[in-house]
């Protein structure tokens, strides 16, 4: 075939010559042979993007002449589907309009449209048409505008006009009728207008009331290159439209955690929707190959399950940064969300990366999520060669502030110099983007320490900061909520909790922090509930002390006693203190001091070097309290308070302190933790 006659789509991730009868990958791979009705089929399908093709229409194109079941249409759609590599339920190429028809809806270029294609012969595919085809007026049985009586002999389409065709051998007669006709296409418009005859009226009026979408969920974007090495990628490409998407204030963007457990899910998005409880799903691919990246999305709305908008991106990887903008911002005006200018200006210049780093920096992002020791080492060796590679790059600066943050306080307390390398990792993203909210995230977490004397104002700056910056940073959410607990704001806690659940919903720790609020607050029976009903991949032992507080305030004291006996075999260690210590509280509740002065010695001795040490300096205040040991439970009621656990409302209304209401000590101490809890409330956000 010469140039002139090629006639070349792009869709997805293929490309159609319908010429030389051939679908390939755009990677230039091919799956096997392609059935030639099938073939035809998408040939028609592809010619007409966003249409919706009758059964009947596409019967007569495919199997012209000829008498045929529409089974056989069936198995040539589900030859296509499984060809294109659609899921289930998906319809990411191919929509099926039940009793209708079929559309095609992924979005599709015409790569060559030089010249004309020959005439359709012998049974090959019908002949190109570069026009516009009026599916309205077929639907309304009035004949398409290419069906003029008279043949042609030439290869080109002939003219047509917009009316009904006009032929040589009657010239005048419409324009005798002109009237009657016009009055009749007037009159069958407005009713199939009426109708919404095949969505006829949204097509030419446009929608009246335009599809709102309010949340957003980008599920796992899918690892074409065929190599399972490069999951990575993909998880880091999903990661960065979803970290995109999520500054969006009016856009509530599921985090991260909750949408990965839909990686390879093989379900209805439907079902995915109403589980994560989003107005619209994203979902698509991504293909690397050598220093090219292409990524293919496309965005479902989840109540009419209706294929919204689809596209695909192709840049050099080191403009990997324009393409996820590019995506965003398409995303954005396809679901027309107002942006503040704040935000209208992330869709400004990029500049370039360096392809190694990106790579080790999306390596290292792939690592630090799994959250376990040797991950943690794994992701801080990948994100320093990343920075080592571009010390310009502060988003990879960023997350080894966070990766030497999470190895300080939940693998290598012992390591003092890890406090130094984050908050240098900390500034260094600062200095080079001051609006990366990750960043103040790092930097709050690291501010919040005994080192520092935890200095709660300064904290919550930080964490507000951040999440101005990205109102769906979850995590930030949760740190801010468990400083507003320490402090007794719990108004202010809960409804930090319950964004970040709303952002998040598998973020374990905020649901355990909603209990941690409820507990401190006094509201046993409900906390106890919302603590058991903490998914089991939280923190068991800091799940399971609060569970036994609770259990102890209800007055339920040897089911505290066995769940405390539990959950000690589970940790022997504790290397906290905090279970010991509730086993002298345990003691001194029930009058044998020696051993409440036993276990608070060695919940002393076990806490050493625990950076929230706070906790078990209250229990052992509670113990000596029981006992009625005022100046002891004092000296460690205060400790609690200056090391960052000045929980005033809690003081006040916890029970077990109720040996020490009368105690000058004690009330100086309630009255000066009463005026920091009042500038703390009057600095909060209403």
């Amino acid at each position: 075939m010469s140039r002139e006659q090629k006639e070349l789509y792009e869709f997805g991730d293929f490309r159609l010559d319908v010429g030389e009868r051939q679908l390939e990958r755009l990677d230039g791979t091919t799956k096997g042979s392609l059935p030639e009705k099938a073939f035809q089929t998408l040939v028609h399908l592809v010619r007409n993007p966003g249409e919706l093709l009758t059964k009947e229409e596409l019967l007569s194109v495919v199997w012209p002449d000829t008498i045929v079941e529409e089974n056989n249409l069936g198995k040539a759609i589900h030859a296509l589907r499984q060809y294109l590599g659609e899921k289930t339920g998906q319809q990411k190429y191919i929509e099926t309009v039940p009793k209708h028809g079929y559309r095609f809806v992924a979005h599709v270029r015409r790569a060559e449209s030089i010249g004309r294609p020959p005439a359709a012969e012998n049974g090959s595919v019908a002949k190109i048409d570069d026009t516009p085809r009026n599916t309205e007026r077929r639907a309304s049985g009035l004949p398409d505008s290419s069906g003029d009586e008279t043949p042609t002999q030439s290869d080109e389409k002939p003219q047509t006009s917009f009316l009904l065709p006009v032929t040589s051998s009657r010239p005048n007669l419409l324009f005798r009728r002109w009237p009657l006709v016009l009055i009749g296409l007037l009159l069958l418009s407005g009713l199939l207008l009426g109708l919404n005859a095949g969505g006829l009226r949204e097509r030419l009026l446009g929608t009246g009331t335009p599809v709102r979408i309010q949340s957003l969920a980008v599920l796992p974007l899918e690892n074409l290159s065929g190599d399972a090495s490069q999951e990575y990628f993909a998880d880091g490409m999903t990661d960065a439209v979803i970290t995109d998407l999520a500054k969006i204030g009016a856009l509530r963007v599921i985090a991260r955690p909750s949408v990965m457990q839909y990686k390879g899910a093989q379900r209805p998005l439907s079902e995915i929707g109403r589980e994560l409880n989003v107005d619209a799903v994203l979902t698509g691919s991504v293909l690397r190959s050598g220093e090219r990246v292409r990524i293919a999305v496309q965005l479902t709305h989840i109540a009419t399950d209706r294929n919204l908008w689809a596209d695909s991106y192709e840049r050099d990887l080191r403009d990997v940064l324009a393409l996820q903008k590019d995506v965003t911002r398409d995303i954005v005006g396809q679901i027309r969300i107002k942006l503040t200018p704040q935000e209208q200006g992330q869709f400004g210049s990029v500049r370039p990366v360096n392809p190694e780093a990106y790579d080790h920096y999306l390596r290292g992002k792939f690592y630090l999520h799994r959250q376990d020791k040797d991950n943690n080492e794994a992701a801080i060796t990948a994100l320093e060669y990343a920075v080592g590679a571009d010390p310009t790059f502060a988003a990879a600066h960023a997350e080894l502030a966070q990766a030497y943050v999470w190895k300080l306080f939940l693998f290598s307390p012992e390591e003092k110099d890890l406090t130094e390398k984050a908050f240098v990792s900390a500034e260094k993203a600062l200095s080079l983007d001051p609006e990366l909210a990750v960043a103040y995230l790092a930097r709050g977490r690291l501010l919040w320490t005994p080192a520092n004397r935890f200095p709660h104002d300064k904290a919550i700056i930080e964490y507000r900061r951040a999440i101005e910056l990205d109102p769906n940073l979850d995590e930030a959410r949760n740190q801010l909520a468990l400083v507003y607990n320490h402090i007794g704001a719990f108004d202010e806690a809960l409804r930090e909790l319950k964004l970040a659940i709303e952002t998040n919903p598998g973020n374990s720790l905020a649901r355990f922090r909603i209990g941690e609020t409820l507990l401190f607050q006094g509201r046993y029976e409900q906390a106890l509930a919302a603590l058991r009903d903490t998914p089991k991949d939280a923190n068991p032992a800091l799940v399971g002390h609060q569970i036994v507080w609770a259990l102890f305030n209800l007055g339920r004291k040897k089911e505290a006693a066995a769940a405390l006996d539990q959950f000690l075999k589970e940790n022997p260690a504790d290397n906290r203190g905090l279970f010991t210590s509730q086993l002298a509280v345990m003691a001194a509740s029930e009058g044998r001091s020696d051993e409440a002065e036993a276990k608070i010695r060695q919940a002393i001795e076990n806490g050493k070097g625990f950076g929230h040490f706070h906790h078990t300096a209250f229990h052992i205040a509670s113990a000596y309290a029981l006992m009625n040991k005022r100046q002891e439970a004092t000296n460690w009621l205060e400790s609690a308070a200056e090391n960052g656990f000045p929980c005033y409302v809690m003081f006040e209304n916890e029970s077990s302190l109720a040996n020490l209401r009368g105690d000058p000590r004690f009330k100086a101490l309630m009255e000066k933790l009463e005026q920091r809890w009042g500038v703390y409330q009057n600095s909060s956000p209403q």
